[in-house]
């Protein structure tokens, strides 16, 4: 019941005044949470939005198709998207492009796909960073660590692999958490023996069928 000549009356959708007095959109932000046989798909004009720095995407179960490249433009502060399971998309590293604006990264419960791009851990002002529940793969890379957020939520995707420079070199701050993905192989035994290893390694329990051989599984050594 948008009333087109009243942009107040838009729904989920914030503004600004510039030194004109004309109003921009800074925020989307549209939430349905409904079982509606609706697709829908982003259009690429989204990205001439120059002053859109707050976007966010829940419940929409017929989204499909991808974040336009052109999104990367945008001064975006908080991106969330949640419960949108047909909505399909890599990270660009593109991603570097907010490293003076983004505070918060949210990306649960997608399609996104494909390796998370290092150029991730140029977003020094990220406080919060939570991919679950997506489809990421490939090798974690070190530099998500550099992130000064605490702790990082990267579990129930199909990462099989990390950096291990994370704690033979003892890179970065944070945390991750990593359940629940599709790691094989062997950890180093420089990884085991080191000072960071004994302070967080929270990979387990893995996806079935999948696992290190040689993560340590007993009752003392399992992740809390």
């Amino acid at each position: 019941n948008w009333d087109l000549t009243d942009p107040e009356s838009w729904i989920g959708i914030g503004f600004q005044t510039d030194e004109n007095g004309l109003k921009y959109v800074n925020k989307i932000r549209i939430i349905l949470y409904q079982d509606e046989d609706i697709e829908c798909t982003l259009p690429s004009s989204l990205g001439n939005l120059k002053y859109l720095s707050e976007f966010g995407l829940g419940g929409i179960p017929n989204l499909r198709g991808s974040l336009p490249e052109s999104i990367y433009n945008c001064p975006m502060r908080i991106m969330k998207i949640g419960q949108c399971p047909k909505f399909e998309d890599k990270l660009s590293p593109k991603i570097a492009q907010w490293k003076n604006t983004l505070v918060e990264l949210t990306i649960n419960q997608t399609s996104f796909y494909g390796e998370v791009p290092k150029e991730i851990g140029e977003c020094q002002l990220l406080e919060y960073l939570s991919l679950n529940s997506n489809k990421f793969s490939g090798t974690i890379p070190a530099e998500i660590v550099k992130i000064p957020c605490g702790t990082i939520f990267l579990h129930h995707n199909e990462f099989t692999g990390i950096d291990w420079r994370i704690y033979t070199e003892n890179i970065g701050y944070g945390d991750l958490q990593c359940a629940f993905n599709n790691f094989t192989g062997e950890i180093p035994q420089e990884v085991l023996e080191s000072e960071r290893w004994n302070r967080f390694h929270s990979f387990y329990p893995f996806n079935k069928g999948y696992g290190f051989t040689n993560y340590p599984l007993d009752e003392n050594q399992l992740p809390k």
